[in-house]
Order: structure tokens, then sequence, then C-alpha cells
């Protein structure tokens, strides 16, 4: 099965979003780190979080200006700046971002395995099983950082929700495939005692 066109054609698709992910991460990083360095060049970037519910999901966004008795504050027109972000909230959203797309590499990564054993006639096997069941348990885990996001600045602070059902879906497909690989096993396992 080794000249499987789709296989492979999934493989390289793998590969090539693992590349994208890990070049994704290098540019927020390099990003994250200049915005460290010179924090004037983005001080006046104004950040606004945005909602995409999609089919199957709810977004809720909540923006709070605090209310101060400070003359700067009562008259900001722009209270939702980069220059305005507190460093505790930069780097929360920023170490939040890298480890989703650590787990979304890792899901690759075990779904371009799974791949190989296929190609390779080795599809039903325990590691396969304990594969799935990781996929399922990593989308759990990148489902629960990305539905929820706080920005707090100097003066107020950006809340988003959001809840998909989408994800759900994959992580149920997820562990659904992997009890079909373990019982695909049992049943190879049983076959090869009877002959």
């Amino acid at each position: 099965m080794t000249k499987n066109t789709l296989l492979n054609t999934a493989v390289w698709v793998t590969r090539l979003l693992k590349i994208i992910l890990v070049i994704a991460a290098i540019g927020v990083t390099c990003l994250f780190v200049y915005a460290q360095i010179d924090k004037d060049t983005f001080a006046e970037e104004e950040i606004v979080l945005k909602a995409n519910p999609g089919y199957l999901g709810v977004s809720t966004i909540v923006s709070d200006v605090w209310k101060d008795d400070t003359e700067d504050a009562k008259y900001d027109s722009k209270p939702y700046t980069f220059g305005k972000l507190k460093t505790v909230s930069l780097y929360i959203n920023y170490f939040k971002i890298i480890s989703v797309a650590m787990l979304l590499f890792l899901i690759l990564r075990a779904f371009e395995t799974i791949m190989l054993s296929v190609k390779t006639l080795h599809t039903f096997s325990s590691r396969n099983a304990k594969l799935f069941r990781k996929i399922g348990v990593y989308i759990i885990v990148v489902t629960i950082l990305i539905s929820y996001t706080v920005l707090r600045f100097e003066s107020g602070s950006q809340t988003i929700s959001h809840l998909s059902l989408t994800p759900v879906i994959y992580m149920l497909l997820a562990f659904v495939m992997a009890e079909i690989f373990k019982e695909g096993e049992n049943l190879r396992a049983e076959n090869d005692l009877t002959i």
C-alpha cells in the first residue's frame, strides 16, 4: 500500500502544515521579542478582540473601561492600545498561543504517524489507538485554551468567550477511532491465534 496516492498526499500535507506551524511560532516569538525590546513601535496600535462564532459556536465579547479620577483616564479616546496592555496579560496570551501551536503540532505528528503505519499495513495496532486517544486529549486542551481570552489594559479590559461544538465533534471522532483501532487490534490478534 506504499503507492496509495491519497495517503501520500495526506502525509505531505501534514508535513507542510507542521512546517507552517513552526514558522508561525517562530514569527510570533520574534514579534513578541521585538515588541519587548522596542515598545514604542506598536504603542499606538489599537487592539480589538473580534468574535468568530462559525456555524456551531457562540461568542461573547465584553469590553470594560474602568473609571478613574485622573485627568488622563477621563479623556482617553483609545484605552485599548498595545502601549497600555499590561505585561502580565501580554505574556499569558503569548504562552497561550505558543501552547496551542505546540499542541497542534503534536496532533499533526500523531496523525502523520498513524497514516504512515496505515501505509505500511500496520493499521490496527495499540500504538495507533493510543495516538488517537492522545489526539482527543490534545483537542480538549486546545479547546479549553482557545475558549477564553482576557486582555488587561491600564484602564480597562477586553474578554472574549467562545464555545464551539466543532472541536467537541473532532474529539469524539478521535476517541471513537481509538476504540475502533483497539477493537481491530483485538480481532487481528484473535485471527492470528486461530491460524
